[in-house]
């Protein structure tokens, strides 16, 4: 179920860069919070943080680089309907340096990078560049 809210979230953040916003908002759910984590630890984001009590919130703090923001595109590999599974010999590389596959693995949520390295294969989420 995690699939239609992993592509709001990306996309909301896309948007959010676009329209040149300094925060967004996005509902929360354990693999956003995930995504979120990634995202700051890759250096996409600069902070996110959760408020509420019973519909909980998320709050994002995106980063610019020179009034350009972070993330340029998001190219969406798995979808409710088609998934996207490869074995860590196959995991697929970017479209260029700068850029980050996400992958849901057995062992989180993981750059595509450290997927390999870690020898774990899984479900190709998005590309982000």
């Amino acid at each position: 179920m995690h699939q239609s809210t992993s592509i709001d979230f990306l996309i909301r953040i896309k948007n959010g860069y676009k329209a040149g916003r300094k925060t967004i908002s996005a509902p929360v759910s354990n693999f956003c919070i995930a995504m979120a984590t990634l995202l700051k630890k890759t250096g996409f984001i600069t902070d996110f943080n959760i408020k509420g009590e019973v519909k909980k919130t998320m709050t994002i703090t995106l980063t610019y680089d020179n009034n350009e923001g972070r993330v340029s595109d998001v190219r969406l590999f798995s979808t409710p309907g088609c998934r996207i599974y490869e074995k860590k010999s196959s995991l697929p590389w970017g479209k260029n340096p700068r850029s980050l596959i996400i992958v849901s693995t057995s062992a989180g949520v993981m750059s595509q990078k450290e997927a390999k390295s870690k020898g774990l294969g899984g479900e190709i989420i998005a590309e982000i560049w």
